[in-house]
């Protein structure tokens, strides 16, 4: 397993053009929000790059990947018949890919931590919650890697399923700006949810049990899902 994260960690950490491109999107956003906003969205925005970088790892990258890997049938085999469990497996890939996102999220905490004052408990808190987004995503990615076949059907599903859940969704905006009707529906989305947790954890928000139980959820239902239909099985 080491020596997967290894091989991952150095495979898109050599390229500085890699690193750049992999970051080049939460950016973006932020830094769009904030001017347009005259600032004011800012913590908000670092929340929602956050957001965007863990979850993009699992349901982007790692899905992406899987399918690459049936079409590198020899890599694959290798991976397959390792004396691992595939889901050890699974998350040695995924920590790997996640390598070059870790300085990208420490300087997005520290800055919200700076912005909002945050404490030492509350850092450790909203590095619970991305962690848990973060196994969320993973799952999501092992499900669609393994079970959709196409490697270009999959990136037009991560694709779409991504830009859904961090963009259109309140994740780089608060949810305040959506109809209130709307609220406890838009937090049974696990992007929503994680993006309001963290949030909460600054300001007073009074659905954050809602938002709990949404993330706490869709963990354990991909979970499940990835246990049982998708880490390399084939159909």
């Amino acid at each position: 397993m080491i020596s997967v994260i290894e091989y991952y960690a150095k495979a898109l950490t050599k390229s500085r053009a890699s690193l750049i491109s992999f970051a080049i999107r939460p950016l973006s956003f932020i830094f769009l929000l904030t001017v347009v906003s005259g600032g004011k969205l800012f913590p908000t925005a670092l929340i929602g790059g956050m957001i965007s970088f863990v979850t993009g790892i699992g349901i982007a990258d790692l899905a992406i990947e899987i399918a690459g890997m049936k079409t590198r049938s020899k890599f694959y085999d290798i991976l397959s018949t390792l004396p691992v469990h595939p889901l050890k497996l699974g998350l040695g890939i995924s920590v790997g890919m996640s390598i070059p996102a870790l300085p990208y999220l420490v300087v997005l905490i520290v800055t919200l931590t700076y912005v909002r004052g945050l404490s030492l408990l509350k850092i450790a808190q909203i590095i619970l919650l991305l962690a848990f987004l973060w196994l969320w995503g993973v799952f999501v990615g092992l499900y669609i890697g393994v079970k959709l076949k196409e490697p270009i059907v999959i990136m037009r599903v991560s694709n779409i399923t991504l830009t859904a859940l961090t963009i259109f969704a309140p994740v780089y905006y608060p949810i305040e700006v959506l109809p209130s009707f709307a609220h406890k529906i838009i937090l049974l989305l696990p992007t929503a949810s994680c993006a309001y947790l963290v949030r909460s954890l600054y300001e007073p928000l009074s659905e954050w049990k809602i938002a709990l139980a949404s993330l706490t959820l869709w963990t354990l239902l991909f979970g499940v899902l990835a246990f049982r239909d998708g880490i390399f099985k084939e159909e």
